[in-house]
C-alpha cells in the first residue's frame, strides 16, 4: 500500500512562495506613518535643542546669560540675520500670542523647519508648540497632544530649556 502525499521539495516551494507573498503584502498592512512623523519631530527637536544652545553659546558672550527676561535692560542678542532675540537666562524666549514679533517669525530666524510645520505659543506663559500642519488643520494643539514637539523656556537661574516630544500615534 503506497501512501500518497507531499514531498519535502513541493513544502519547501509552498513556504518560500508563501513568505514572498508575506514580504510584499505586509508593508500595506502596516502603518509606519506614526513613527516616521516622531521621527521627523525628532530631527525638529535635535535643531531646537542646537538653535537654544547656539544662542546660549552668544549670550555667555555678551555676558546677560544670568539675567531674566523680565530685567531692565531686556537681555538679547542680535542674529546675523539682523533679527533680536529676547534672552531668559541665556536661552530663547517664547513671545507671547499677540507680541512682536509674530512667534513664527521669531523661532523661523532660529530654526529652519520647512513649511508643513507650524509654531505657535501656548496659552501658558513661555511654552512653545511646533506641530506637523496636517496632524492638525482644523484646530492647535495643546503641551499634551500627540504629535508636537514642546519648549518651556528656562524660568530659573542656571537652568535648562525642558525640549520635549509627545509620539504621533
Amino acid at each position: 500500500m503506497r501512501t500518497k502525499g507531499f514531498s519535502l521539495i513541493e513544502l519547501v516551494v509552498v513556504i518560500v512562495i508563501l513568505g514572498i507573498l508575506a514580504a510584499t503584502v505586509a508593508p500595506k498592512f502596516i502603518d509606519l506613518s506614526a513613527a516616521a512623523r516622531t521621527a521627523t519631530l525628532e530631527g525638529v527637536k535635535a535643531s531646537v535643542q542646537g538653535a537654544s544652545s547656539l544662542v546660549h553659546s552668544k549670550s555667555l558672550i555678551a555676558g546677560n546669560q544670568n539675567n531674566a527676561k523680565t530685567d531692565t535692560p531686556t537681555p538679547s542678542i542680535t542674529l546675523s540675520s539682523g533679527t533680536s532675540i529676547v534672552l531668559s537666562y541665556g536661552y530663547p524666549t517664547v513671545p507671547g500670542p499677540f507680541s512682536s514679533p509674530n512667534t513664527l517669525v521669531y523661532w523661523n530666524a532660529l530654526i529652519d523647519i520647512d513649511e508643513s510645520f507650524n509654531i505657535i505659543p501656548d496659552i501658558q506663559v513661555g511654552v512653545l508648540i511646533i506641530y506637523p500642519i496636517d496632524a492638525y488643520p482644523d484646530n492647535y494643539p495643546d503641551p499634551n497632544s500627540p504629535c508636537v514637539v514642546v519648549y518651556n523656556e528656562v524660568s530659573a537661574k542656571f537652568g535648562l530649556p525642558d525640549i520635549k516630544i509627545n509620539e504621533c500615534i
